[in-house]
């Protein structure tokens, strides 16, 4: 024990003494919330013993795996992932291969490009909400800026994109994108500024064009940036739940009802607890399993 003490008293303890109230904070409203719906996916709460619910008690019924059962047995959850991947379809192509052009063409010594990495980035820097009444007014069936423009340009009679079972998770994905496209921007400049100029010069030895060099060298070394990129517009989709919530409501027909979305509901508008923790716990092991593969398919690339 003595010389425990002694090993003790020879630590330094002021790093810990800063870091104890980040640690409280994180372990209060981060890892104890995890632990608390891990628990209460295997539990059937209701509404009214969440009255007598404390810190360490969670009220409730076990159930085992039956909600995990039902839930997989459930057609709108079904659906919903039907839903998140249809917006997944449409936002990670637009947004990765959008943000990786602009990042080479706004990678080059020319003037106003501060300004045009700016003005690009500004998307990024307004909130979800605000964004999406923007979008709601750009596709607005009668007043909207892109109906307008179909009526003016081509003479035709826009459609009512957010009635519409089919067009309105395009918009929600097309104004994520647009909102989106900045930052990812901004991850591949840094990933083209660290590749060496050397190469570039090889390859003008060779005889390479400008495609060839892309091809070979630059999308290459970008692989490692390329599965950032990915898992954070995996993450992206499926969390996407202000988005649909302002915009259509999960509607029409539940056409835009994502996992989160779903999640929202069954947890606060039906008080469905229970259910809800473990569809929370299914979407963790979908987006594991998605990175995993994704992690795989780009070593297998690189390796």
């Amino acid at each position: 024990m003595s010389m425990l003490r002694k090993k003790l008293k020879k630590v330094d303890w002021s790093g810990y003494v800063f870091l104890f109230p980040a640690l409280l904070i994180l372990t209060l409203f981060l890892i104890f919330p995890i632990m608390w719906a891990f628990i209460a996916s295997f539990k059937e709460i209701k509404p009214l013993e969440m009255k007598y619910s404390g810190l360490f008690n969670i009220p409730g019924e076990f159930v085992g795996i039956s909600q995990y059962i039902e839930v997989f047995q459930n057609d709108l959850f079904i659906k919903s992932l039907f839903n998140t991947g249809y917006f997944a379809i449409i936002y990670i192509p637009i947004t990765l291969i959008s943000a990786a052009w602009l990042a080479i063409l706004l990678n080059r010594k020319m003037k106003g490009v501060n300004f045009f990495r700016t003005v690009l980035f500004i998307p990024y820097i307004i909130s979800i909400v605000s964004a999406s009444l923007i979008f709601l007014y750009i596709f607005n069936s009668e007043q909207g800026m892109v109906n307008a423009m179909l009526h003016k340009f081509g003479g035709l009679n826009g459609p009512n994109w957010l009635s519409n079972s089919l067009l309105a998770m395009p918009v929600i994905a097309i104004m994520s994108s647009w909102k989106m496209i900045g930052y990812f921007m901004i991850i591949y400049l840094a990933g083209l500024q660290n590749i060496p100029y050397s190469l570039y010069e090889a390859a003008d030895m060779d005889g390479a064009n400008s495609f060839q060099k892309f091809w070979h060298v630059t999308w290459p070394l970008l692989g490692r940036i390329t599965l950032v990129v990915s898992v954070l517009l995996m993450i992206d989709v499926l969390k996407v739940f202000q988005e649909v919530f302002v915009m259509t409501g999960g509607g029409p027909g539940d056409s835009t009802t994502t996992v989160p979305f779903l999640i929202f509901n069954e947890a606060f508008k039906y008080y469905r607890i229970g259910t809800a923790s473990a569809m929370s716990y299914i979407l963790f092991f979908i987006v594991i399993i998605i990175t995993v593969i994704q992690k795989r398919s780009v070593d297998k690339r690189l390796g």
